[in-house]
């Protein structure tokens, strides 16, 4: 129990419920933002380890899901901007092309640099500053490591589909996909879309990740 200009504010190092998703590790952030505004000193290592890898994993798996979602609108992208897959009822044109492609890398975008304003609203005291951290770095660690297994997944999907084995898909699905020509093309040209994905994902990947450091940097309270 912590004293506070106005009353007393019982503090659990232990509380009743660990965050489990980056909703609830808000919500415990406004806590500690809130405790330490009335003026009372929290010493940084009333977050224990436990802590600090609570909030770690929540980052994590916020990165992680988030990099799936761009990971897969890319070949989609991708696949657009190289008039492989029609877009608005036929070949899309020059605008078509970027609104597809910007519409997956936008939403990721704007989801980290919503998230870093509103950490950003609450980067100040001890306690709030190491809890944001931890959650900062694990959506770091959680998109870099993304990036790299998007990047070798998408490379190994370009080696494996070779004219030799989708010629072998093609004719064992025969009865099943149609036209086995068509099919056979449209698997083929879908490679150099996968190929610029992978790399795209690659070096998008950190980017994004610097983004809420760059934000609390710039309008921390702090």
């Amino acid at each position: 129990m912590s004293e506070g200009r106005g009353g007393f504010v019982h503090v659990s190092p232990s509380p009743h419920a660990s965050p489990r998703n980056i909703i609830d590790a808000i919500s415990e952030i406004q806590q500690y933002h809130i405790i330490e505004r009335t003026g009372q000193d929290i010493p940084s290592d009333f977050l224990t380890m436990r802590g600090m890898l609570t909030f770690f994993m929540v980052g994590f798996r916020s990165g992680f899901w988030e990099g799936a979602f761009l990971g897969l609108l890319l070949p989609l992208g991708w696949g657009v901007w190289e008039e492989v897959i029609p877009a608005f009822g036929g070949t899309a044109d020059l605008f078509g092309k970027c609104l597809v492609f910007l519409f997956g890398c936008g939403i990721s975008l704007m989801m980290t640099v919503v998230l870093g304003g509103i950490l950003a609203g609450y980067y100040g005291g001890n306690l709030t500053r190491k809890a944001i951290n931890s959650l900062v770095w694990g959506r770091t660690a959680s998109l870099v490591a993304k990036g790299l297994i998007v990047f070798c997944v998408f490379n190994l999907l370009v080696f494996i589909l070779s004219p030799g084995n989708v010629y072998f898909v093609c004719e064992a699905l025969r009865g099943v996909v149609g036209d086995p020509a068509s099919f056979y093309r449209g698997i083929m040209e879908m490679k150099e879309p996968l190929r610029k994905s992978a790399s795209t994902q690659l070096y998008l990947s950190p980017v994004l990740s610097l983004v809420p450091f760059v934000t609390l940097r710039l309008f921390g309270r702090g």
